[in-house]
């Protein structure tokens, strides 16, 4: 399955946003060469795209640059990205109360300095690919099929990967 382009890629430490298309779209995150998630209990079998340890795939009705860029890379609040609600778990990071408002309804973020360091890491660590050709797709079914072919680590749901099954539990534990 040959979705992704390796040139079509946005790398946050050098790249400007207007790279990124404002469309919907599907994407996939790796680390960059030399780079690796931070330690746990459980070590991950990554899959590669073009050398590159692949961690997660996601998709956006909306618009790449808005869930991309902002909601990823320079979002200040775990609670609206699980990617890295999962980052910051594994770094070990504390969750808080996401609404000041309504502490109890389960929602998390991380604190303000983590999130700052969270961040920076996705900025020198990550690399994205995206393909925003999407409109004769199902993108719901097209991400479970991208997961299911390649595997990425961070993706819990719609994952079934036997390889990383204890990783993923491990994930679990940790985002809890």
């Amino acid at each position: 399955m040959n979705y992704f382009n390796k040139d079509i890629n946005f790398n946050p430490s050098q790249d400007s946003l207007e790279k990124i298309t404002d469309s919907p779209g599907i994407y996939m995150l790796c680390l960059k060469d030399g780079i690796s998630l931070p330690s746990t209990d459980i070590s991950p079998t990554y899959n590669q795209f073009h050398g590159l340890d692949i961690v997660y795939i996601g998709i956006t009705t909306k618009s790449l640059q808005t869930r991309d860029y902002k909601d990823h890379f320079v979002g200040n609040n775990a609670g609206r990205s699980t990617l890295r609600k999962s980052i910051g778990s594994i770094f070990g990071y504390q969750k808080i109360p996401r609404d000041i408002n309504n502490p109890n309804n389960g929602k998390t973020k991380f604190n303000e300095q983590d999130e700052v360091q969270l961040s920076t890491w996705m900025n020198e660590s990550l690399i994205l690919f995206f393909n925003d050709k999407t409109a004769d797709f199902d993108l719901n079914q097209l991400e479970y099929d991208l997961i299911d072919f390649y595997k990425s680590v961070l993706n819990i749901q719609k994952n079934y990967d036997v390889n990383n099954k204890s990783f993923r539990q491990e994930l679990k534990r940790l985002r809890k």
